[in-house]
Order: C-alpha cells, then sequence, then structure tokens
C-alpha cells in the first residue's frame, strides 16, 4: 500500500509530500523536510504516531 504525507495537510502552504510503501522512509523524508524547510522537527515517536493515526496501522 502507497502511503502519503502530505504537508499542506499539517498546516503549511507547501507542496511537498513523503510517499511510499515503507514507514520508516515517509517518516524520514517527512521529519527531514519539516525540519529543514520549516523549522519543525518532529521526533520519530511524533511522526510514528503521525502515520499510524492517518492509516489506522497499530
Amino acid at each position: 500500500m502507497v502511503m502519503k504525507l502530505v504537508c499542506k495537510d499539517y498546516g503549511h502552504d507547501c507542496e511537498f509530500i513523503a510517499e511510499g510503501e515503507n514507514v520508516e522512509e515517509i517518516m524520514k523524508n517527512f521529519g527531514k523536510h519539516s525540519d529543514e524547510e520549516h523549522g519543525l522537527w518532529y521526533s520519530d515517536e511524533s511522526l510514528k504516531q503521525i502515520v499510524q493515526n492517518k492509516y489506522n496501522i497499530k
């Protein structure tokens, strides 16, 4: 299953989308973008929660 984290969904006026089938890869890409472009750092646990909540994953 392809999963996406869209920057606009988290309050930014930004076209960035982290997508893929690997949860860790999506978390890494979205976290890196958020930190570098928006100055907003997410912990690994926070990113994991974002993905789990969006895709109803346990």
